[in-house]
């Protein structure tokens, strides 16, 4: 771990290199850690000074995570509490049962019912209905965006070679060079209006491989009202986290 000092604060960072990688780019994570992407030829000096140079929007970002983090405090996973589903709040009712791990969730009215065994701790008990909450969400998920790349590949005209849901940590979703998609399963949590745009931005990826111009022309040719869309996404980045 490497550190700058910066006025009366001090930013630790982490440096990861790769022969790859042609520019430096600094990414802040939603538990405020540093990370540094480097080309291998950049010295440890010269990294130093670019991160003393971002010091003040790396504070920045760390202070916005913090705030984050406490408007949206990670998930016990205990009854009562709130569940996001499509953009609907949804209460976790927790049922404890003899024997077995926890079962695949099910919503009925605006609950979300779980059974876990009641023999487990409660660290125990809390991963073992997050794993299930989460699984149910995968499912879900691809279930979903299935269904909406279908829906948006026709009126955009083009056709993916697959659709697969992943647990990325820092993109909405991706589209490859051999036209393979790939979604964030966390999406499911949003709105279907948002779920849309990120699956249209995709898709037109297929067309245009970066973020030209041309670009957003044709994601406004399909969602005109993306960059209202584009804008909930950034505001509100807190309510993904479990």
């Amino acid at each position: 771990m490497e550190k700058i000092k910066y006025g009366k604060k001090t930013i630790e960072y982490r440096v990861k290199r790769g022969k790859r990688k042609k520019t430096i780019a600094i990414n802040i994570t939603p538990t405020s850690q540093v990370l540094v992407l480097v080309p291998d030829f950049i010295s440890r000096r010269d990294i130093g000074k670019i991160v003393k140079k971002k010091a003040r929007w790396i504070l920045e970002k760390q202070e916005f995570f913090r705030a984050l983090a406490a408007l949206y405090p990670e998930k016990e996973f205990i009854s009562g509490e709130q569940i996001l589903f499509l953009g609907r709040k949804y209460r976790l009712k927790v049922k404890q049962v003899q024997g077995g791990s926890a079962i695949t969730p099910k919503l009925i009215g605006r609950r979300m019912f779980v059974s876990v065994s009641e023999g487990l701790s409660r660290i125990e008990k809390k991963k073992s209905i997050k794993d299930a909450v989460l699984k149910w969400y995968f499912s879900k998920s691809e279930r979903i965006i299935t269904k909406r790349v279908n829906r948006y590949s026709e009126f955009i005209g083009v056709k993916p070679m697959e659709t697969k849901i992943k647990d990325q940590k820092k993109r909405w979703g991706s589209c490859s060079n051999n036209g393979i998609l790939r979604f964030n399963w966390r999406i499911a949590i949003a709105p279907m209006s948002i779920i849309d745009y990120v699956v249209v931005h995709e898709l037109c990826h297929l067309k245009i491989k970066n973020h030209s111009p041309d670009f957003w022309r044709l994601v406004s040719l399909a969602m005109p009202d993306y960059q209202k869309r584009r804008d909930w996404l950034k505001n509100n980045a807190g309510m993904f986290r479990l």
